[in-house]
């Protein structure tokens, strides 16, 4: 087994994520960071398409809570790279305090 983890830093993106109405109405910032531990035989798993995942279903799917988003994303990778062993995974608001960064974090083992 060769173990390799693909590392995803300050991807920043605007979307809609929230329960309150002005979040469901207007896109705010939000920060991903990812280390993405995956078993390489002889796959590889291709990080474009990673961060291609991650930004769509943020995009799109419109989550109200972050914890929803992390585990939609969790969820959705694995589907797609079954070679997937761990995920950590940070989703950051930096617009909602001035004076901290706030956000939730999801550790999955899959093996």
């Amino acid at each position: 087994m060769k173990l390799f983890t693909i590392l995803i830093e300050d991807l920043t993106l605007e979307v809609i994520i929230g329960v309150l109405d002005s979040e469901r109405k207007k896109t705010q910032k939000v920060i991903v960071n990812a280390e993405i531990e995956y078993d390489k035989n002889e796959f590889f798993l291709d990080y474009v398409q990673a961060v291609e995942a991650i930004e769509n279903l943020l995009k799109y799917k419109k989550y109200e809570t972050i914890e929803s988003a992390l585990e939609g994303i969790c969820r959705a990778l694995k589907l797609d790279f079954p070679e997937i062993v761990s995920i950590k995974l940070q989703i950051y608001k930096p617009e909602v305090f001035k004076n901290a960064l706030v956000g939730v974090e999801i550790k999955k083992q899959y093996r």
